[in-house]
């Protein structure tokens, strides 16, 4: 058996394991969870949700995510999902990320469909939008390499600008970072297309009370724990 067949095999079994482990996943409104206990509680989501905070957005919603989007037939095959899996690991590690938390993104985002279009015009497996894939140098975000390099850049990016907090480069991945540092710093901010964030200058834990939002990076949360669980049951068995 060749090496490569041997290593394509294995990535064919890990994405199954990930799609099998994500598609079991399901969140629990009165869950309080966490994404790393070093730095991330998500402890007020449900408290956000009992206080009607939640709305569709203020003139600055969340990009429209791939349910509902438009699916262009490219770079579809086995191939190219062996491809994204090693992409992923090989970007995690350049990055010292957790492979894990870059699985329940890419699940979230597009469920592992490098072809995934949405309403937005967000593309590809991590549904970069063209000026952030743009920004981070991706020509082609359909492309797995590409996607996942300029996907897990702007990732870093927002670890960065948010002091490491994972909750809020999450949000930030789905909703924008003007919106989280709005929340975050109580403030009105008017983007250069004249959309209005955080009219009021509310002033919270910088999750923006987007029904969207919200759900997105409590879901990521749920399944980061729980691929994290199933790789240590691997590695101790």
């Amino acid at each position: 058996m060749s090496l490569i067949y041997y290593f394509s095999v294995h990535c064919y079994r890990v994405l199954g394991l990930i799609l099998v482990l994500c598609v079991g996943a399901s969140v629990s409104s009165g869950q309080k969870l966490r994404v790393s206990d070093a730095d991330v509680v998500l402890e007020r989501m449900e408290e956000v949700q009992a206080s009607g905070e939640i709305k569709g957005g203020d003139g600055a919603a969340p990009k429209s995510r791939v349910s509902g989007g438009v699916l262009a037939n490219r770079h579809s095959g086995n191939e190219d999902q062996s491809r994204l899996v090693r992409a992923i690991y090989r970007e995690s590690a350049r990055h010292s990320l957790d492979p894990n938390l870059v699985f329940a993104i890419v699940w979230q985002e597009s469920r592992f469909k490098l072809n995934a279009i949405s309403s937005k015009n967000a593309r590809g497996p991590m549904q970069l939008m063209p000026e952030t894939a743009a920004r981070f140098g991706v020509h082609d975000p359909h492309d797995p390499d590409q996607a996942v390099s300029g996907g897990v850049a702007y990732l870093v990016w927002l670890l960065d600008r948010f002091g490491g907090n994972v909750s809020l480069a999450l949000a930030a991945f789905n909703s924008g970072e003007m919106a989280v540092e709005a929340y975050l710093y109580g403030r009105t901010i008017v983007l250069n297309n004249g959309r209005v964030i955080n009219r009021g200058g509310i002033r919270n834990d910088g999750i923006p009370p987007y029904a969207e939002t919200v759900n997105y990076v409590r879901s990521i949360a749920q399944r980061y724990r729980l691929l994290s669980r199933a790789s240590v049951k691997r590695v101790v068995q």
